[in-house]
């Protein structure tokens, strides 16, 4: 844990999964861009996220809460882990009222996410002003009640069913936002090991991974006829839980080196993963979606089925509607499906082309995303709190 200075202009909050620490971690790199020294800002997210192990990394000043979401569901398993959930939770905001009063900052930024939702209680009780960070094309539990009360809503794209809501465009890392995908693709598939010469096919799970496709991705790689395996390559990120859980070895090697097929559980190397990818197949949540549009590439785009209130649906839908990706429903995937449809796309160069143009004219807000000054706007008329 890095010791947070007293002096903090904003305190930066969310977790769990990369889909949430990724944007605040962004949002971070935002407002470090704005000229916000990266000692005056602080993280605070949960004792058991992912945010555990990529925040540190970072340098940026870090707190984490023991804290647990709400379950849905009538299961005796939900209901016992709701009700401890209780008292967790108001720990955690007395401890978040602590870190507030301790560090005195201007401003709290929240991503959403269970763990947002002490340190802006906190926050709300001792009137320091929230900023919400709506880059959901379907806002989350935490997020609504955040709007409720927030000074602004900053959001991905308009029109927004939530109060106070301002255009500013999804917070993504600065690396991708620059990336120029034509310039950096040779030098991105040398250090991916994969030849310069074939098409290369990501495919993503989130951080956790996605039993559905990584199914599909192992039965389309075993399948390969050798004309297809000649001119293809797969970049696979399946998530740490699943990776003993292949038949396929975790590298398949070409004679001359370059890699036919690689396993990987995670990565933080996106700016190459993205500048080397053909076509991009993935899961739809909100950081991902953001992403391919700001670097513009040729996507398939199958939501997660269960995902709260369907909102990876309306992700993906933000970008397939508007001819920035092609939208696979879980409920029609098959192996033969997912094969037909990624084969299709590495075949028509036009149509791949097209969405990865398309996908990049959508990404324009992120690449120029607002939220810094947001943020310096709610912060620039916020009282200090008295040091205690």
């Amino acid at each position: 844990m890095v010791v947070p200075t007293p002096t903090t202009y904003a305190v930066i909050t969310g977790g769990a999964t990369s889909g949430h620490v990724v944007p605040a971690l962004s949002i971070i790199e935002l407002l470090v861009e704005a000229d916000h020294a990266k000692e005056n800002l602080l993280y605070v997210g949960s004792n058991r996220g992912i945010e555990t192990t990529l925040v540190p990394p970072t340098g940026v000043a870090c707190m984490f809460l023991s804290v647990d979401g709400f379950q849905r569901g009538f299961s005796f398993s939900n209901i016992k882990r709701n009700f401890k959930m209780l008292p967790l939770m108001m720990r955690a905001t007395q401890k978040a009222t602590q870190i507030l009063v301790q560090t005195q900052p201007r401003v709290v930024v929240s991503v959403g996410g269970y763990v947002s939702a002490p340190i802006c209680r906190a926050a709300r009780r001792l009137k320091i002003p929230v900023v919400t960070c709506s880059y959901d094309s379907q806002p989350g539990l935490a997020t609504k009640m955040q709007a409720r009360y927030a000074a602004v809503v900053a959001v991905a794209q308009l029109p927004s069913a939530l109060p106070h809501a301002r255009l500013s465009g999804a917070p993504v890392r600065g690396e991708l936002r620059t990336l120029d995908i034509r310039a950096t693709r040779t030098a991105a598939r040398e250090r991916l090991a994969f030849s310069p010469t074939v098409k290369l096919v990501v495919v993503m799970g989130g951080s956790l991974g996605s039993s559905v496709l990584n199914n599909a991705t192992q039965k389309f790689v075993a399948d390969m006829n050798e004309k297809l395996a000649a001119n293809v390559s797969v970049l696979h990120i399946a998530g740490e839980r699943f990776m003993d859980s292949f038949s396929l070895p975790s590298v398949i090697k070409r004679l001359d080196g370059t890699v036919q097929y690689q396993r990987i559980a995670y990565s933080n190397q996106m700016r190459d993963i993205y500048g080397a990818a053909d076509v991009v197949v993935s899961r739809s949540g909100a950081s991902t979606v953001a992403e391919i549009a700001t670097v513009g590439v040729a996507s398939i785009l199958i939501p997660w089925k269960d995902a709260a209130e369907n909102h990876q649906m309306t992700n993906a839908k933000s970008l397939s509607e508007r001819g920035g990706a092609v939208l696979l429903e879980e409920s029609h995937l098959t192996p033969e499906v997912f094969s037909q449809r990624v084969c299709e796309l590495l075949q028509d160069d036009t149509l791949r082309l097209q969405l990865a143009k398309t996908a990049r004219e959508i990404g324009s807000a992120h690449r120029n995303c607002s939220i810094a000054a947001l943020v310096e706007s709610v912060a620039l008329v916020a009282p200090r709190l008295e040091s205690k």
